[in-house]
């Protein structure tokens, strides 16, 4: 696990073992807001054994950005007192979901024999929800597309997002909306940054966080011209494979290349769209 500070309040932790994923905390003398978890316990154990350590506040919020595995498979790490905050999609989608991914997870991986599946038991639906610590204020709101349940997290003193995955390397939609991922990328812009710290990877700093989110932007609307292409000639989705991400404006570097598989799978995800619809308009066309 990699530990960095991004201001004086905020240190960012980055997992060592599965795919860069990053949690955040705003440490105040008067407590600590922690967002997300890290993949896996020993993980997630050490940031909480870091955080105690700097002698600040305790622990008093824990948010979930999303309902993914990734970033909720700590929850239970956190003391009963630690309040879970999370949008009221995450929460629904964790009971819904969240024990049938553990189970898999836990046939997969020994590792994750011990986790139990924590809910969030503070929810917020419309608009945003502050939190407040001392002279910190913490304000989440929902921008959905990687999933439907996805929250971001401003530290509006220090100017820094917490962005999860509505901002990672590549834009990554399989399990929500393209659409609406296009539209989060455009509401992130209205933020005055410092920094934002990604679901994955690098912390972006206040010159690159302009073109990283216009490339992101750029990339979704490149991707959808060209599979759109692939579609409309009638050629077979192995024509996909061929696309390599950094054709499509990004980078394969990222996330030790893992970024071009997410980009495969955008583009598989995306044909199947835009086939699908294309036999709906057919079918409707032919009554």
């Amino acid at each position: 696990m990699r530990r960095e500070r991004v201001s004086d309040d905020i240190y960012v932790f980055t997992s060592g073992l599965y795919a860069q994923v990053t949690a955040s905390a705003v440490v105040h003398r008067d407590g600590i807001v922690v967002m997300d978890t890290l993949p896996f316990p020993e993980e997630t154990r050490a940031m909480i054994d870091f955080l105690n350590s700097l002698g600040k506040g305790p622990i008093k919020y824990l948010i979930n950005s999303h309902w993914h595995a990734d970033h909720t498979f700590g929850n239970y790490l956190f003391d009963d007192d630690v309040q879970l905050v999370s949008h009221k999609k995450c929460h629904d989608n964790l009971l819904a979901y969240g024990q049938h991914a553990l189970d898999e997870a836990k046939i997969n991986n020994p590792e994750f024999e011990e986790v139990e599946l924590r809910i969030p038991d503070i929810i917020f639906e419309d608009g945003t929800m502050v939190l407040h610590i001392g002279n910190k204020s913490v304000e989440l709101k929902r921008m959905p597309g990687h999933t439907d349940d996805q929250t971001v997290a401003f530290v509006r003193e220090d100017k820094v997002l917490l962005a999860a995955d509505a901002m990672m390397p590549v834009p990554y939609f399989v399990a929500g909306d393209r659409h609406q991922m296009r539209a989060s990328l455009q509401a992130l812009l209205e933020y005055p940054l410092e920094s934002m710290v990604q679901g994955h990877g690098e912390v972006l700093l206040r010159g690159e966080i302009p073109k990283a989110i216009d490339a992101s932007i750029a990339y979704l609307d490149t991707i959808e011209e060209k599979v759109r292409q692939v579609v409309e000639r009638g050629q077979p989705r192995s024509v996909l494979d061929q696309l390599l991400i950094d054709e499509c404006g990004l980078s394969r570097i990222p996330l030790n290349g893992l970024v071009q598989e997410l980009h495969r799978i955008n583009l598989h995800a995306l044909y199947d769209e835009l086939v699908q619809k294309e036999e709906t308009f057919d079918n409707v066309m032919a009554q």
